[in-house]
Parts: C-alpha cells; sequence; structure tokens
C-alpha cells in the first residue's frame, strides 16, 4: 500500500544517498498459520477484527536480530504503534524521531491491535482526532517527517530552521511567501520583501508568522 510512496522524491534520494535504510515488513509473512491469517474476532464480542499478538511479537523479534549485527543500543532505538488513541504527532516527536538510529513503526488496522502488543511498544503515536481505515498512511506520514529532518537530505540545511513551528525558534506558523510577478490581478507583493533592506525583511516575516498563528492556530501561542 505504501512501498510507491517510499521510491518518489525526497525519500527514494535520502535511501540513494544511503542516509536512510527503510524496510516495509508484510505482517502475513509471520502469521498463524498457511492462509495467512493475522487476526481474529475480539473477545466478548464486537464489530470488526484484532490484530493478533503473535504475527506482531514475531516481526518484532526479527527485527531485533537484524539490528543486533548493526551497531546500534536499544537507548536509540523506539518502536512505536500507529493509533487514534495515541499521543497526537508534532514537529517536535519527528525531531526526536530523527536522532534515532532505528525507528520501528507497527501500523496498526482492522478494528485494533491485542492490548499486549503495548508490553512491546515505547509510545503510541496519533495522526489526529479521526480514524482511518489502517494505520499505513500515518506510518509514511511519520516516516516522510522524520527522514527530512536527517541531515544531508534535504539540499539547503536551512530548510528545517526555518519553517513552520520553527520560525526564530518559536513555535509559529510560516511567515506569506510571494515570489514572481510583482503584480497579479491587482494582488501585490509587499513592499518590503521587494525592497532589498534584510533587516526589515526579518522583522516583517516574524510579524507575519506571529499575526498567521494568532489567526489561525492561537492554540499554539503560550497563554499570556
Amino acid at each position: 500500500m505504501i512501498s510507491g510512496f517510499f521510491k518518489e522524491s525526497i525519500i527514494k534520494r535520502a535511501q540513494e544517498k544511503k542516509l536512510v535504510d527503510i524496510k516495509l515488513i508484510n505482517l502475513r509473512d509471520f502469521a498463524i498459520d498457511d492462509y495467512g491469517t493475522v487476526d481474529d474476532r475480539p473477545y466478548g464480542g464486537g464489530a470488526g477484527m484484532v490484530l493478533r499478538i503473535e504475527p506482531i511479537y514475531k516481526a518484532l523479534e526479527k527485527i531485533k536480530n537484524q539490528k543486533s549485527k548493526i551497531k546500534s543500543t536499544n537507548k536509540n532505538s523506539k518502536i512505536i504503534l500507529t493509533t487514534p488513541k495515541g499521543k497526537r504527532f508534532n514537529q517536535k516527536i519527528a525531531q526526536e524521531f530523527s536522532k534515532l538510529d532505528h525507528l520501528i513503526v507497527i501500523a496498526g488496522h482492522y478494528e485494533g491491535i491485542d492490548e499486549r502488543v503495548l508490553n512491546f511498544v515505547n509510545e503510541e503515536i496519533s495522526l489526529g482526532d479521526f480514524i482511518m481505515t489502517g494505520g499505513e498512511v500515518t506510518s509514511a506520514a511519520i516516516t516522510d517527517a522524520v527522514v527530512r529532518l536527517i541531515p544531508g537530505v534535504l539540499k539547503k540545511k536551512e530548510a528545517t530552521l526555518q519553517e513552520t513551528f520553527n520560525i526564530k525558534g518559536e513555535n509559529l506558523l510560516e511567515y506569506p511567501q510571494y515570489t514572481r510577478p510583482k503584480s497579479f490581478k491587482n494582488l501585490k507583493v509587499p513592499k518590503v520583501l521587494t525592497g532589498g533592506n534584510h533587516e526589515e525583511i526579518e522583522k516583517w516575516r516574524l510579524k507575519m508568522a506571529k499575526e498567521n498563528t494568532l489567526k489561525k492556530r492561537p492554540d499554539l501561542l503560550d497563554p499570556v
């Protein structure tokens, strides 16, 4: 479902440059029978199916065995589970994950996952307060957000130093951006951006970032 996503654009180039190694593991390779069964009905009844613990545990054990051949420590490795019950993913978490040697993402699916899996997981992560049919899209989004922060992945280092959620070190939305032409259907580029005064431009950008945040995401601002 998500293999094509990792073969395009920046994620593709990051792998070609050996800056990141992404492995997709099919849970059905660790199924409990020859039919590829990885789920079952929940005890106590209920709608839908629940992922069983055995296939997930076996997959994790294989990954750990592979990791043992690589020079790294468990302290610099993390296992996360995508679930709407988890902590909401954000840029700060992406930055933390980008510093890890290994990040294992278990994509939730169906009605849920056997609760005992949490005994082998470090964190539960959610993309937001909504429900999807599976955690594959969430896994791809987390991977994209993390990989772009790895040094060398983006051509310009500044690209990750000055962007939404990190404007002059503040948790702000990015300032407005403009390009040519200077005027389009009487909609003009602000004069400050074409004047060449970089100090004034920086002041304007910070001011607009704060105004943008106050208007669109006031929850990001520190309470007064």
